[in-house]
């Protein structure tokens, strides 16, 4: 979506899809070639990867995109999960980034949605799980419980979706925060239960010159659950990543 030689590509999170990034990308499309890709980890049979089990095999898989595509040097957008591979990417592949942009990130700290137990699949369930993820409710609608039903119903996809989620809460990225080096802006909802708002000033503390900003009335989902606020900051930021496009 959209033109240009400067390109941001947006990483979602583990229960996440690229759809979660559209509201955001049409309003930057008009100036920045966009790309939200579906990254490996989603109950579509033939879809996901096989040999995916760690944040190193899926920041790899991202590098690896890039480079095919023709797509960098670009900026890096992810939320939760994707804000923890973004993080991997900058610090294995630093000629591939000129900007970092976190949302409610991973790699610091991360409560579980379901709080370590492995209750029987009910709609129930998961319409309570969603509803600690996200702060805006009317997202939580009968379509989205009824298509995360269906995928904790593959035994399998729920072993390699557990097996991600330990992943990342085992991976912390205290020391490659510390080295980096590029435009960062960390973008957070006030109301994240998963990353909660002490997190995101230490992403700050640790990240050198990182802006933070906060979205009200909005959880972990800043990209999902408030797009227009989302959008209008990024817009505000790109223009600090590609400064020297423009020379």
């Amino acid at each position: 979506m959209g033109s240009g030689e400067n390109c941001v590509l947006f990483l979602h999170g583990l229960f996440g899809t690229p759809e979660h990034w559209r509201c955001v990308m049409e309003r930057l499309s008009e100036d920045y070639r966009v790309v939200a890709p579906q990254l490996p980890i989603d109950p579509m049979p033939g879809r996901r990867e096989s040999g995916i089990n760690e944040i190193r095999d899926l920041s790899e898989y991202v590098a690896e995109l890039i480079e095919h595509l023709g797509l960098g040097p670009l900026v890096l957008c992810g939320n939760s999960l994707g804000g923890l591979i973004s993080i991997d990417l900058c610090a294995q592949h630093p000629n591939l980034a000129k900007g970092l942009i976190l949302a409610g990130s991973a790699g610091l700290f991360e409560r579980s949605p379901i709080g370590g137990s492995r209750p029987r699949p009910s709609r129930k369930f998961i319409r309570d799980t969603v509803s600690g993820i996200v702060h805006r409710q009317e997202l939580v609608t009968d379509e989205l419980v009824d298509d995360w039903y269906t995928s904790v119903m593959d035994r399998d996809y729920v072993r390699f979706i557990l097996r991600m989620s330990r992943a990342t809460r085992d991976r912390t990225v205290e020391k490659e925060l510390e080295n980096l080096d590029l435009p960062t802006m960390i973008v957070w909802g006030s109301e994240d239960q998963i990353t909660p708002v002490s997190t995101a000033y230490d992403f700050r503390e640790r990240i050198r010159g990182s802006r933070l900003e906060f979205i009200d009335e909005c959880g972990h989902a800043p990209n999902w659950e408030c797009p227009e606020q989302f959008a209008e900051l990024t817009a505000g930021f790109l223009p600090e990543c590609f400064a020297d496009s423009k020379k």
